[in-house]
């Protein structure tokens, strides 16, 4: 069950369920509708229990499904709010099946609760049966679940299925920059090649924004046919797309001026036409206050994480660090991206070469709260940095906690980068390759090893990566596995940087 969701994705307002209340004829009772918003009324107003009450009372003495259905719909919000959340869920799956047409409120709640009892394949399910219905419900579902849905689908018939529906809806939260909103028409068109079905991916293709998609594209021997389309998209030093990026996050943003979110995409758009210094700028003066920073939701406060980024990339590291630090250091119950930020930070200043902060900072991070994904990021730091600070013995122990090689699914990216660091560099080749050949990473693996991203860069905030990225690509078993999946995007095509 994902128990970090808070239960304000179940308090939804109830009036919709309802029919329109019958008046009450002279001395006759109240109306079984008349009893349905008075219980709508008490889930409301914080008087679930009573609600409770006076619903099963009705449930008993109904005999037709959608009225059962109707009551069990209401059931189901009362049930959550007093935290009797599987209870909840097989009133609300009644509920549904009883609809001919189910309202959006009923399929939210389903979603809502298919998705925190961790029932993801069904919760895709009922994702897609929103899209379907009508587009414009996808808007009123939590995006972090939606989220939380897509990343989890493990069937990839599903995945794909589900991608090509939101994709085809014009699926576009609110809380997402420009050029995120590429992100699933890649994985559409990935699918779309797999089923030697590329040619329907035409119209997706032509509406990806993000110059990065373009590359990720031209660079991927399975769209080969679409080489010279896409190079002549990117145009000399990619500076085509780049303006048509940024000009499309400009846009987002006069639509919406306050919105953080635009403003990050703003940023992210400059640092990808390498304008390091004017994204920096627009995004400088976020969070930074304490009270500034407890307003901010958890969407918003990745943008600390981008913000540090260019910070280190300015030559400002400490200010980076403390950026993340203060982020952490929010009161009350920990946000849900305080891990993730701790362990930044960390590989942050192991990149920047401060080795004995970044073993402080890995001890700091409670490893019994991460996940595999997350210990082996916190091991592979942690390795990295003893054996740059003359500790090998030390780091052959913390790389004990890594698998022993190539993982279907995991982080497969950290253990290559520490093994390289611990001088095993036929090991990390031989995951390179793996991630070279294994259709789920190699989008990842091939876009890693371009020449523009390998250069050394002064102030990069992964420049210690880059080394090792740099001698492992001059193997000849990893570069004959990346000409086999890949090619290098052409010089006159690739950004400075």
């Amino acid at each position: 069950m994902m128990r970090r969701f808070k239960p304000v994705f179940l308090l939804a307002p109830l009036a919709v369920l309802l029919i329109a209340a019958a008046p009450t004829e002279p001395g006759s009772g109240p109306s079984r509708e008349q009893q349905l918003a008075e219980a709508a009324a008490m889930v409301d107003n914080g008087k679930a229990a009573e609600a409770l009450a006076l619903l099963d009372t009705l449930l008993a003495e109904a005999d037709l499904p959608a009225d059962k259905g109707q009551i069990q719909g209401l059931r189901s919000f009362a049930l959550a709010r007093t935290g009797k959340i599987i209870e909840a869920r097989a009133a609300i799956e009644f509920a549904v099946d009883a609809s001919l047409n189910p309202s959006l409120l009923l399929l939210r709640q389903q979603f809502v609760l298919r998705a925190i009892t961790g029932d993801i394949p069904a919760a895709a399910q009922t994702l897609q049966l929103v899209a379907v219905s009508n587009a414009d419900w996808l808007e009123a579902l939590p995006t972090e679940l939606v989220g939380e849905v897509l990343r989890g689908v493990s069937e990839e018939q599903q995945r794909f299925d589900l991608a090509f529906t939101l994709v085809t809806a014009g699926y576009a939260p609110p809380d997402q920059t420009v050029g995120q909103g590429d992100d699933l028409k890649l994985q559409v068109i990935a699918g779309l090649a797999q089923r030697g079905r590329l040619d329907e991916a035409a119209p997706v293709i032509a509406s990806l924004l993000n110059p990065v998609s373009l590359v990720r594209l031209g660079i991927d021997r399975r769209y080969a046919a679409l080489w010279p389309s896409l190079e002549q998209r990117l145009g000399p030093g990619a500076d085509t797309a780049d303006a048509a990026f940024i000009a499309a996050a400009e846009a987002e943003l006069a639509k919406a001026p306050q919105s953080l979110v635009a403003r990050s995409g703003v940023a992210e758009a400059l640092n990808i036409a390498s304008k390091e210094p004017e994204a920096l700028a627009r995004i400088k003066d976020i969070g930074t206050t304490p009270e500034a920073l407890a307003k901010m939701s958890d969407r918003e406060l990745w943008i600390i994480n981008q913000k540090a980024a260019l910070m280190v990339d300015a030559g400002d590291v400490e200010g980076a660090l403390a950026a993340l630090d203060a982020v952490v250091a929010l009161p009350g119950e920990p946000r849900a991206n305080a891990l993730a930020f701790r362990i930044i930070a960390a590989d942050m200043a192991a990149e920047a070469g401060r080795h004995d902060e970044a073993l402080r900072r890995v001890k700091d991070v409670p490893a019994a709260s991460l996940n595999e994904y997350g210990r082996v990021a916190l091991a592979a730091i942690q390795a990295c940095a003893l054996v740059r600070s003359g500790k090998p013995a030390e780091a052959t122990s913390a790389a004990a906690a890594l698998p022993a090689g190539w993982v279907k699914d995991g982080n497969n990216r950290a253990t290559q980068a520490a093994l390289a660091c611990l001088g095993r560099t036929d090991a990390a080749a031989a995951i390179l390759i793996r991630r070279l050949e294994d259709a789920g990473s190699r989008d990842d693996a091939l876009f890693e090893l371009q020449p523009f991203l390998l250069a050394d860069r002064p102030n990069a905030p992964d420049r210690m990566s880059k080394v090792v990225l740099r001698a492992l690509k001059a193997r000849a078993d990893v570069k004959a596995a990346f000409l086999k999946w890949g090619r290098d995007l052409p010089a006159v095509v690739s950004p400075p940087r």
